[in-house]
């Protein structure tokens, strides 16, 4: 019995939704109905005017059917805001005079009235209505003062005491309700979100196992079709009437190459968002490992009709790097460019800055959209537009969010310049081996 009267009164006080302001409303009005009503036998006991009886008594019914038309409609703050202007702008400065005044409980509920206003409204209504109730109490206090004869006193000191005890009983209990219910509400939500946040990590983490996995799966057939195909080909080049063939295989070739970088792409990613993409950092010479980059990979880079030079001056430092990922975010910067760029020219310059080298890759490309711009090397991008070459991106800036985090992992720092039509720069800054030494 007693757990089906708890469930009836936390269906009550709360009401379908999220916002706090209806449960607190509702706490309101089951503290509200007995306080008026018990104030009317209170007052009637005490010998109060006949009037001030009816007016807790009237008082407790208008609570009890304000409710009622929440409840049915939902319109909990137009309720609470009506509720507001007529019984704490008018019945309760009634009250005050005509129940003892200073020497009375209502300044007790004139305090509930404007901390629980203050709370329960917003927007034009919270700054004109408690203000407004500030003023009104505030001048019913001095009237009270200057004019004492407007106030009915009560006849003992036992009415005064009574009445002062009631009005704190009654308000703090309002108030400790209240502030229970809003710490269940908060928990409440924190339950709710502490759950979703462990359903979006486990959405996450399959997310990326599913990645990894596609991924992996994609290489085995990508591998067979690029052996077929290089082997058909040069089975094909020494007969002059299959040319036709042999440039389809090259298209073939080239394809492969393009979608088995990107997957080698989505497995890095895939390593990234897992936490399983490690770096391991040891002095070399920049300068040398962007020659001996150039030199391997230059054939390749050059199919697109690009001139691939080195700055002349360029530095050659001794950086605290992992070779490998220099090299991988050099081959990353450089076929990024030569994809973007048709018979132009694409430089690699190496400069010191401080305690770090600066390695920079410029082309004479197409450049970035600013919309653009704004997303490569923080995610992918989820369209494309101006200055990318859909048939050409083979990462979709995936490349640039594994190159960022290459860098940023080895303690440098990643950014990219460009305007369309005047082609992009990307700079990389690694730490130099004799600052680390300092």
């Amino acid at each position: 019995m007693f757990a089906s009267l708890r469930r009836r009164v936390a269906s009550i006080l709360t009401p379908p939704g999220q916002d706090f302001r209806p449960p607190l409303i509702a706490v309101a009005v089951v503290v509200g109905i007995p306080v008026s009503w018990l104030s009317a036998g209170i007052n009637l006991v005490l010998g109060s005017p006949v009037e001030t009886v009816l007016v807790n008594l009237l008082a407790g019914f208008a609570i009890f059917g304000l409710f009622w038309f929440a409840r049915r409609t939902g319109r909990y703050r137009l309720t609470f805001t009506f509720a507001a202007v007529v019984l704490f702008l008018v019945v309760f400065p009634w009250l005050f005079f005509t129940g003892g005044g200073f020497y009375g409980g209502m300044p007790v509920f004139f305090m509930f009235a404007i901390a629980f206003s203050a709370i329960i409204l917003e927007g034009a209504a919270l700054w004109i209505l408690v203000p407004l109730e500030l003023v009104t109490y505030g001048a019913c206090l001095v009237a009270a003062y200057r004019y004492p004869e407007m106030v009915t006193y009560y006849d003992t000191q036992l009415g005064v005491l009574v009445d002062i005890a009631f009005s704190i009983l009654a308000t703090g209990t309002a108030m400790v309700v209240s502030v229970r219910m809003l710490v269940a509400i908060y928990e409440r939500n924190r339950r709710q979100l502490q759950d979703r946040n462990t359903e979006l990590a486990q959405v996450d983490e399959a997310k990326t196992e599913f990645l990894a996995m596609v991924a992996h799966e994609l290489n085995t057939p990508l591998t067979v079709i690029r052996a077929h195909a290089d082997e058909s080909a040069r089975h094909l080049s020494s007969r002059a009437e299959d040319d036709q063939d042999v440039r389809n295989l090259e298209v073939i070739e080239a394809e492969s190459e393009r979608l088995a970088r990107l997957v080698t792409q989505l497995l890095e990613l895939a390593r990234i968002n897992d936490g399983g993409m490690a770096v391991r950092v040891a002095p070399h010479n920049l300068d040398t490992i962007v020659q001996q980059t150039l030199q391997a990979y230059r054939p390749v880079w050059s199919l697109y009709g690009n001139t691939i030079e080195a700055k002349r001056g360029s530095a050659a430092p001794e950086v605290l790097v992992d070779r490998e990922r220099v090299i991988q975010i050099l081959v990353n910067l450089i076929s990024n460019a030569v994809r973007h760029t048709s018979r132009g020219r694409v430089t690699i310059g190496i400069s010191e800055a401080g305690d770090f080298a600066e390695l920079s890759v410029a082309d004479t490309g197409v450049g970035i959209a600013p919309a653009l711009l704004e997303q490569l090397g923080d995610r992918p991008l989820r369209g494309r537009g101006d200055g990318v070459r859909s048939a050409r991106d083979a990462g979709l800036g995936v490349g640039l969010v594994i190159t960022k985090h290459l860098v940023v992992a080895q303690g440098g720092e990643f950014s990219i310049t460009s305007a369309v039509g005047e082609g992009t720069t990307v700079r990389c800054t690694f730490p130099l081996v004799a600052a680390s030494a300092r």
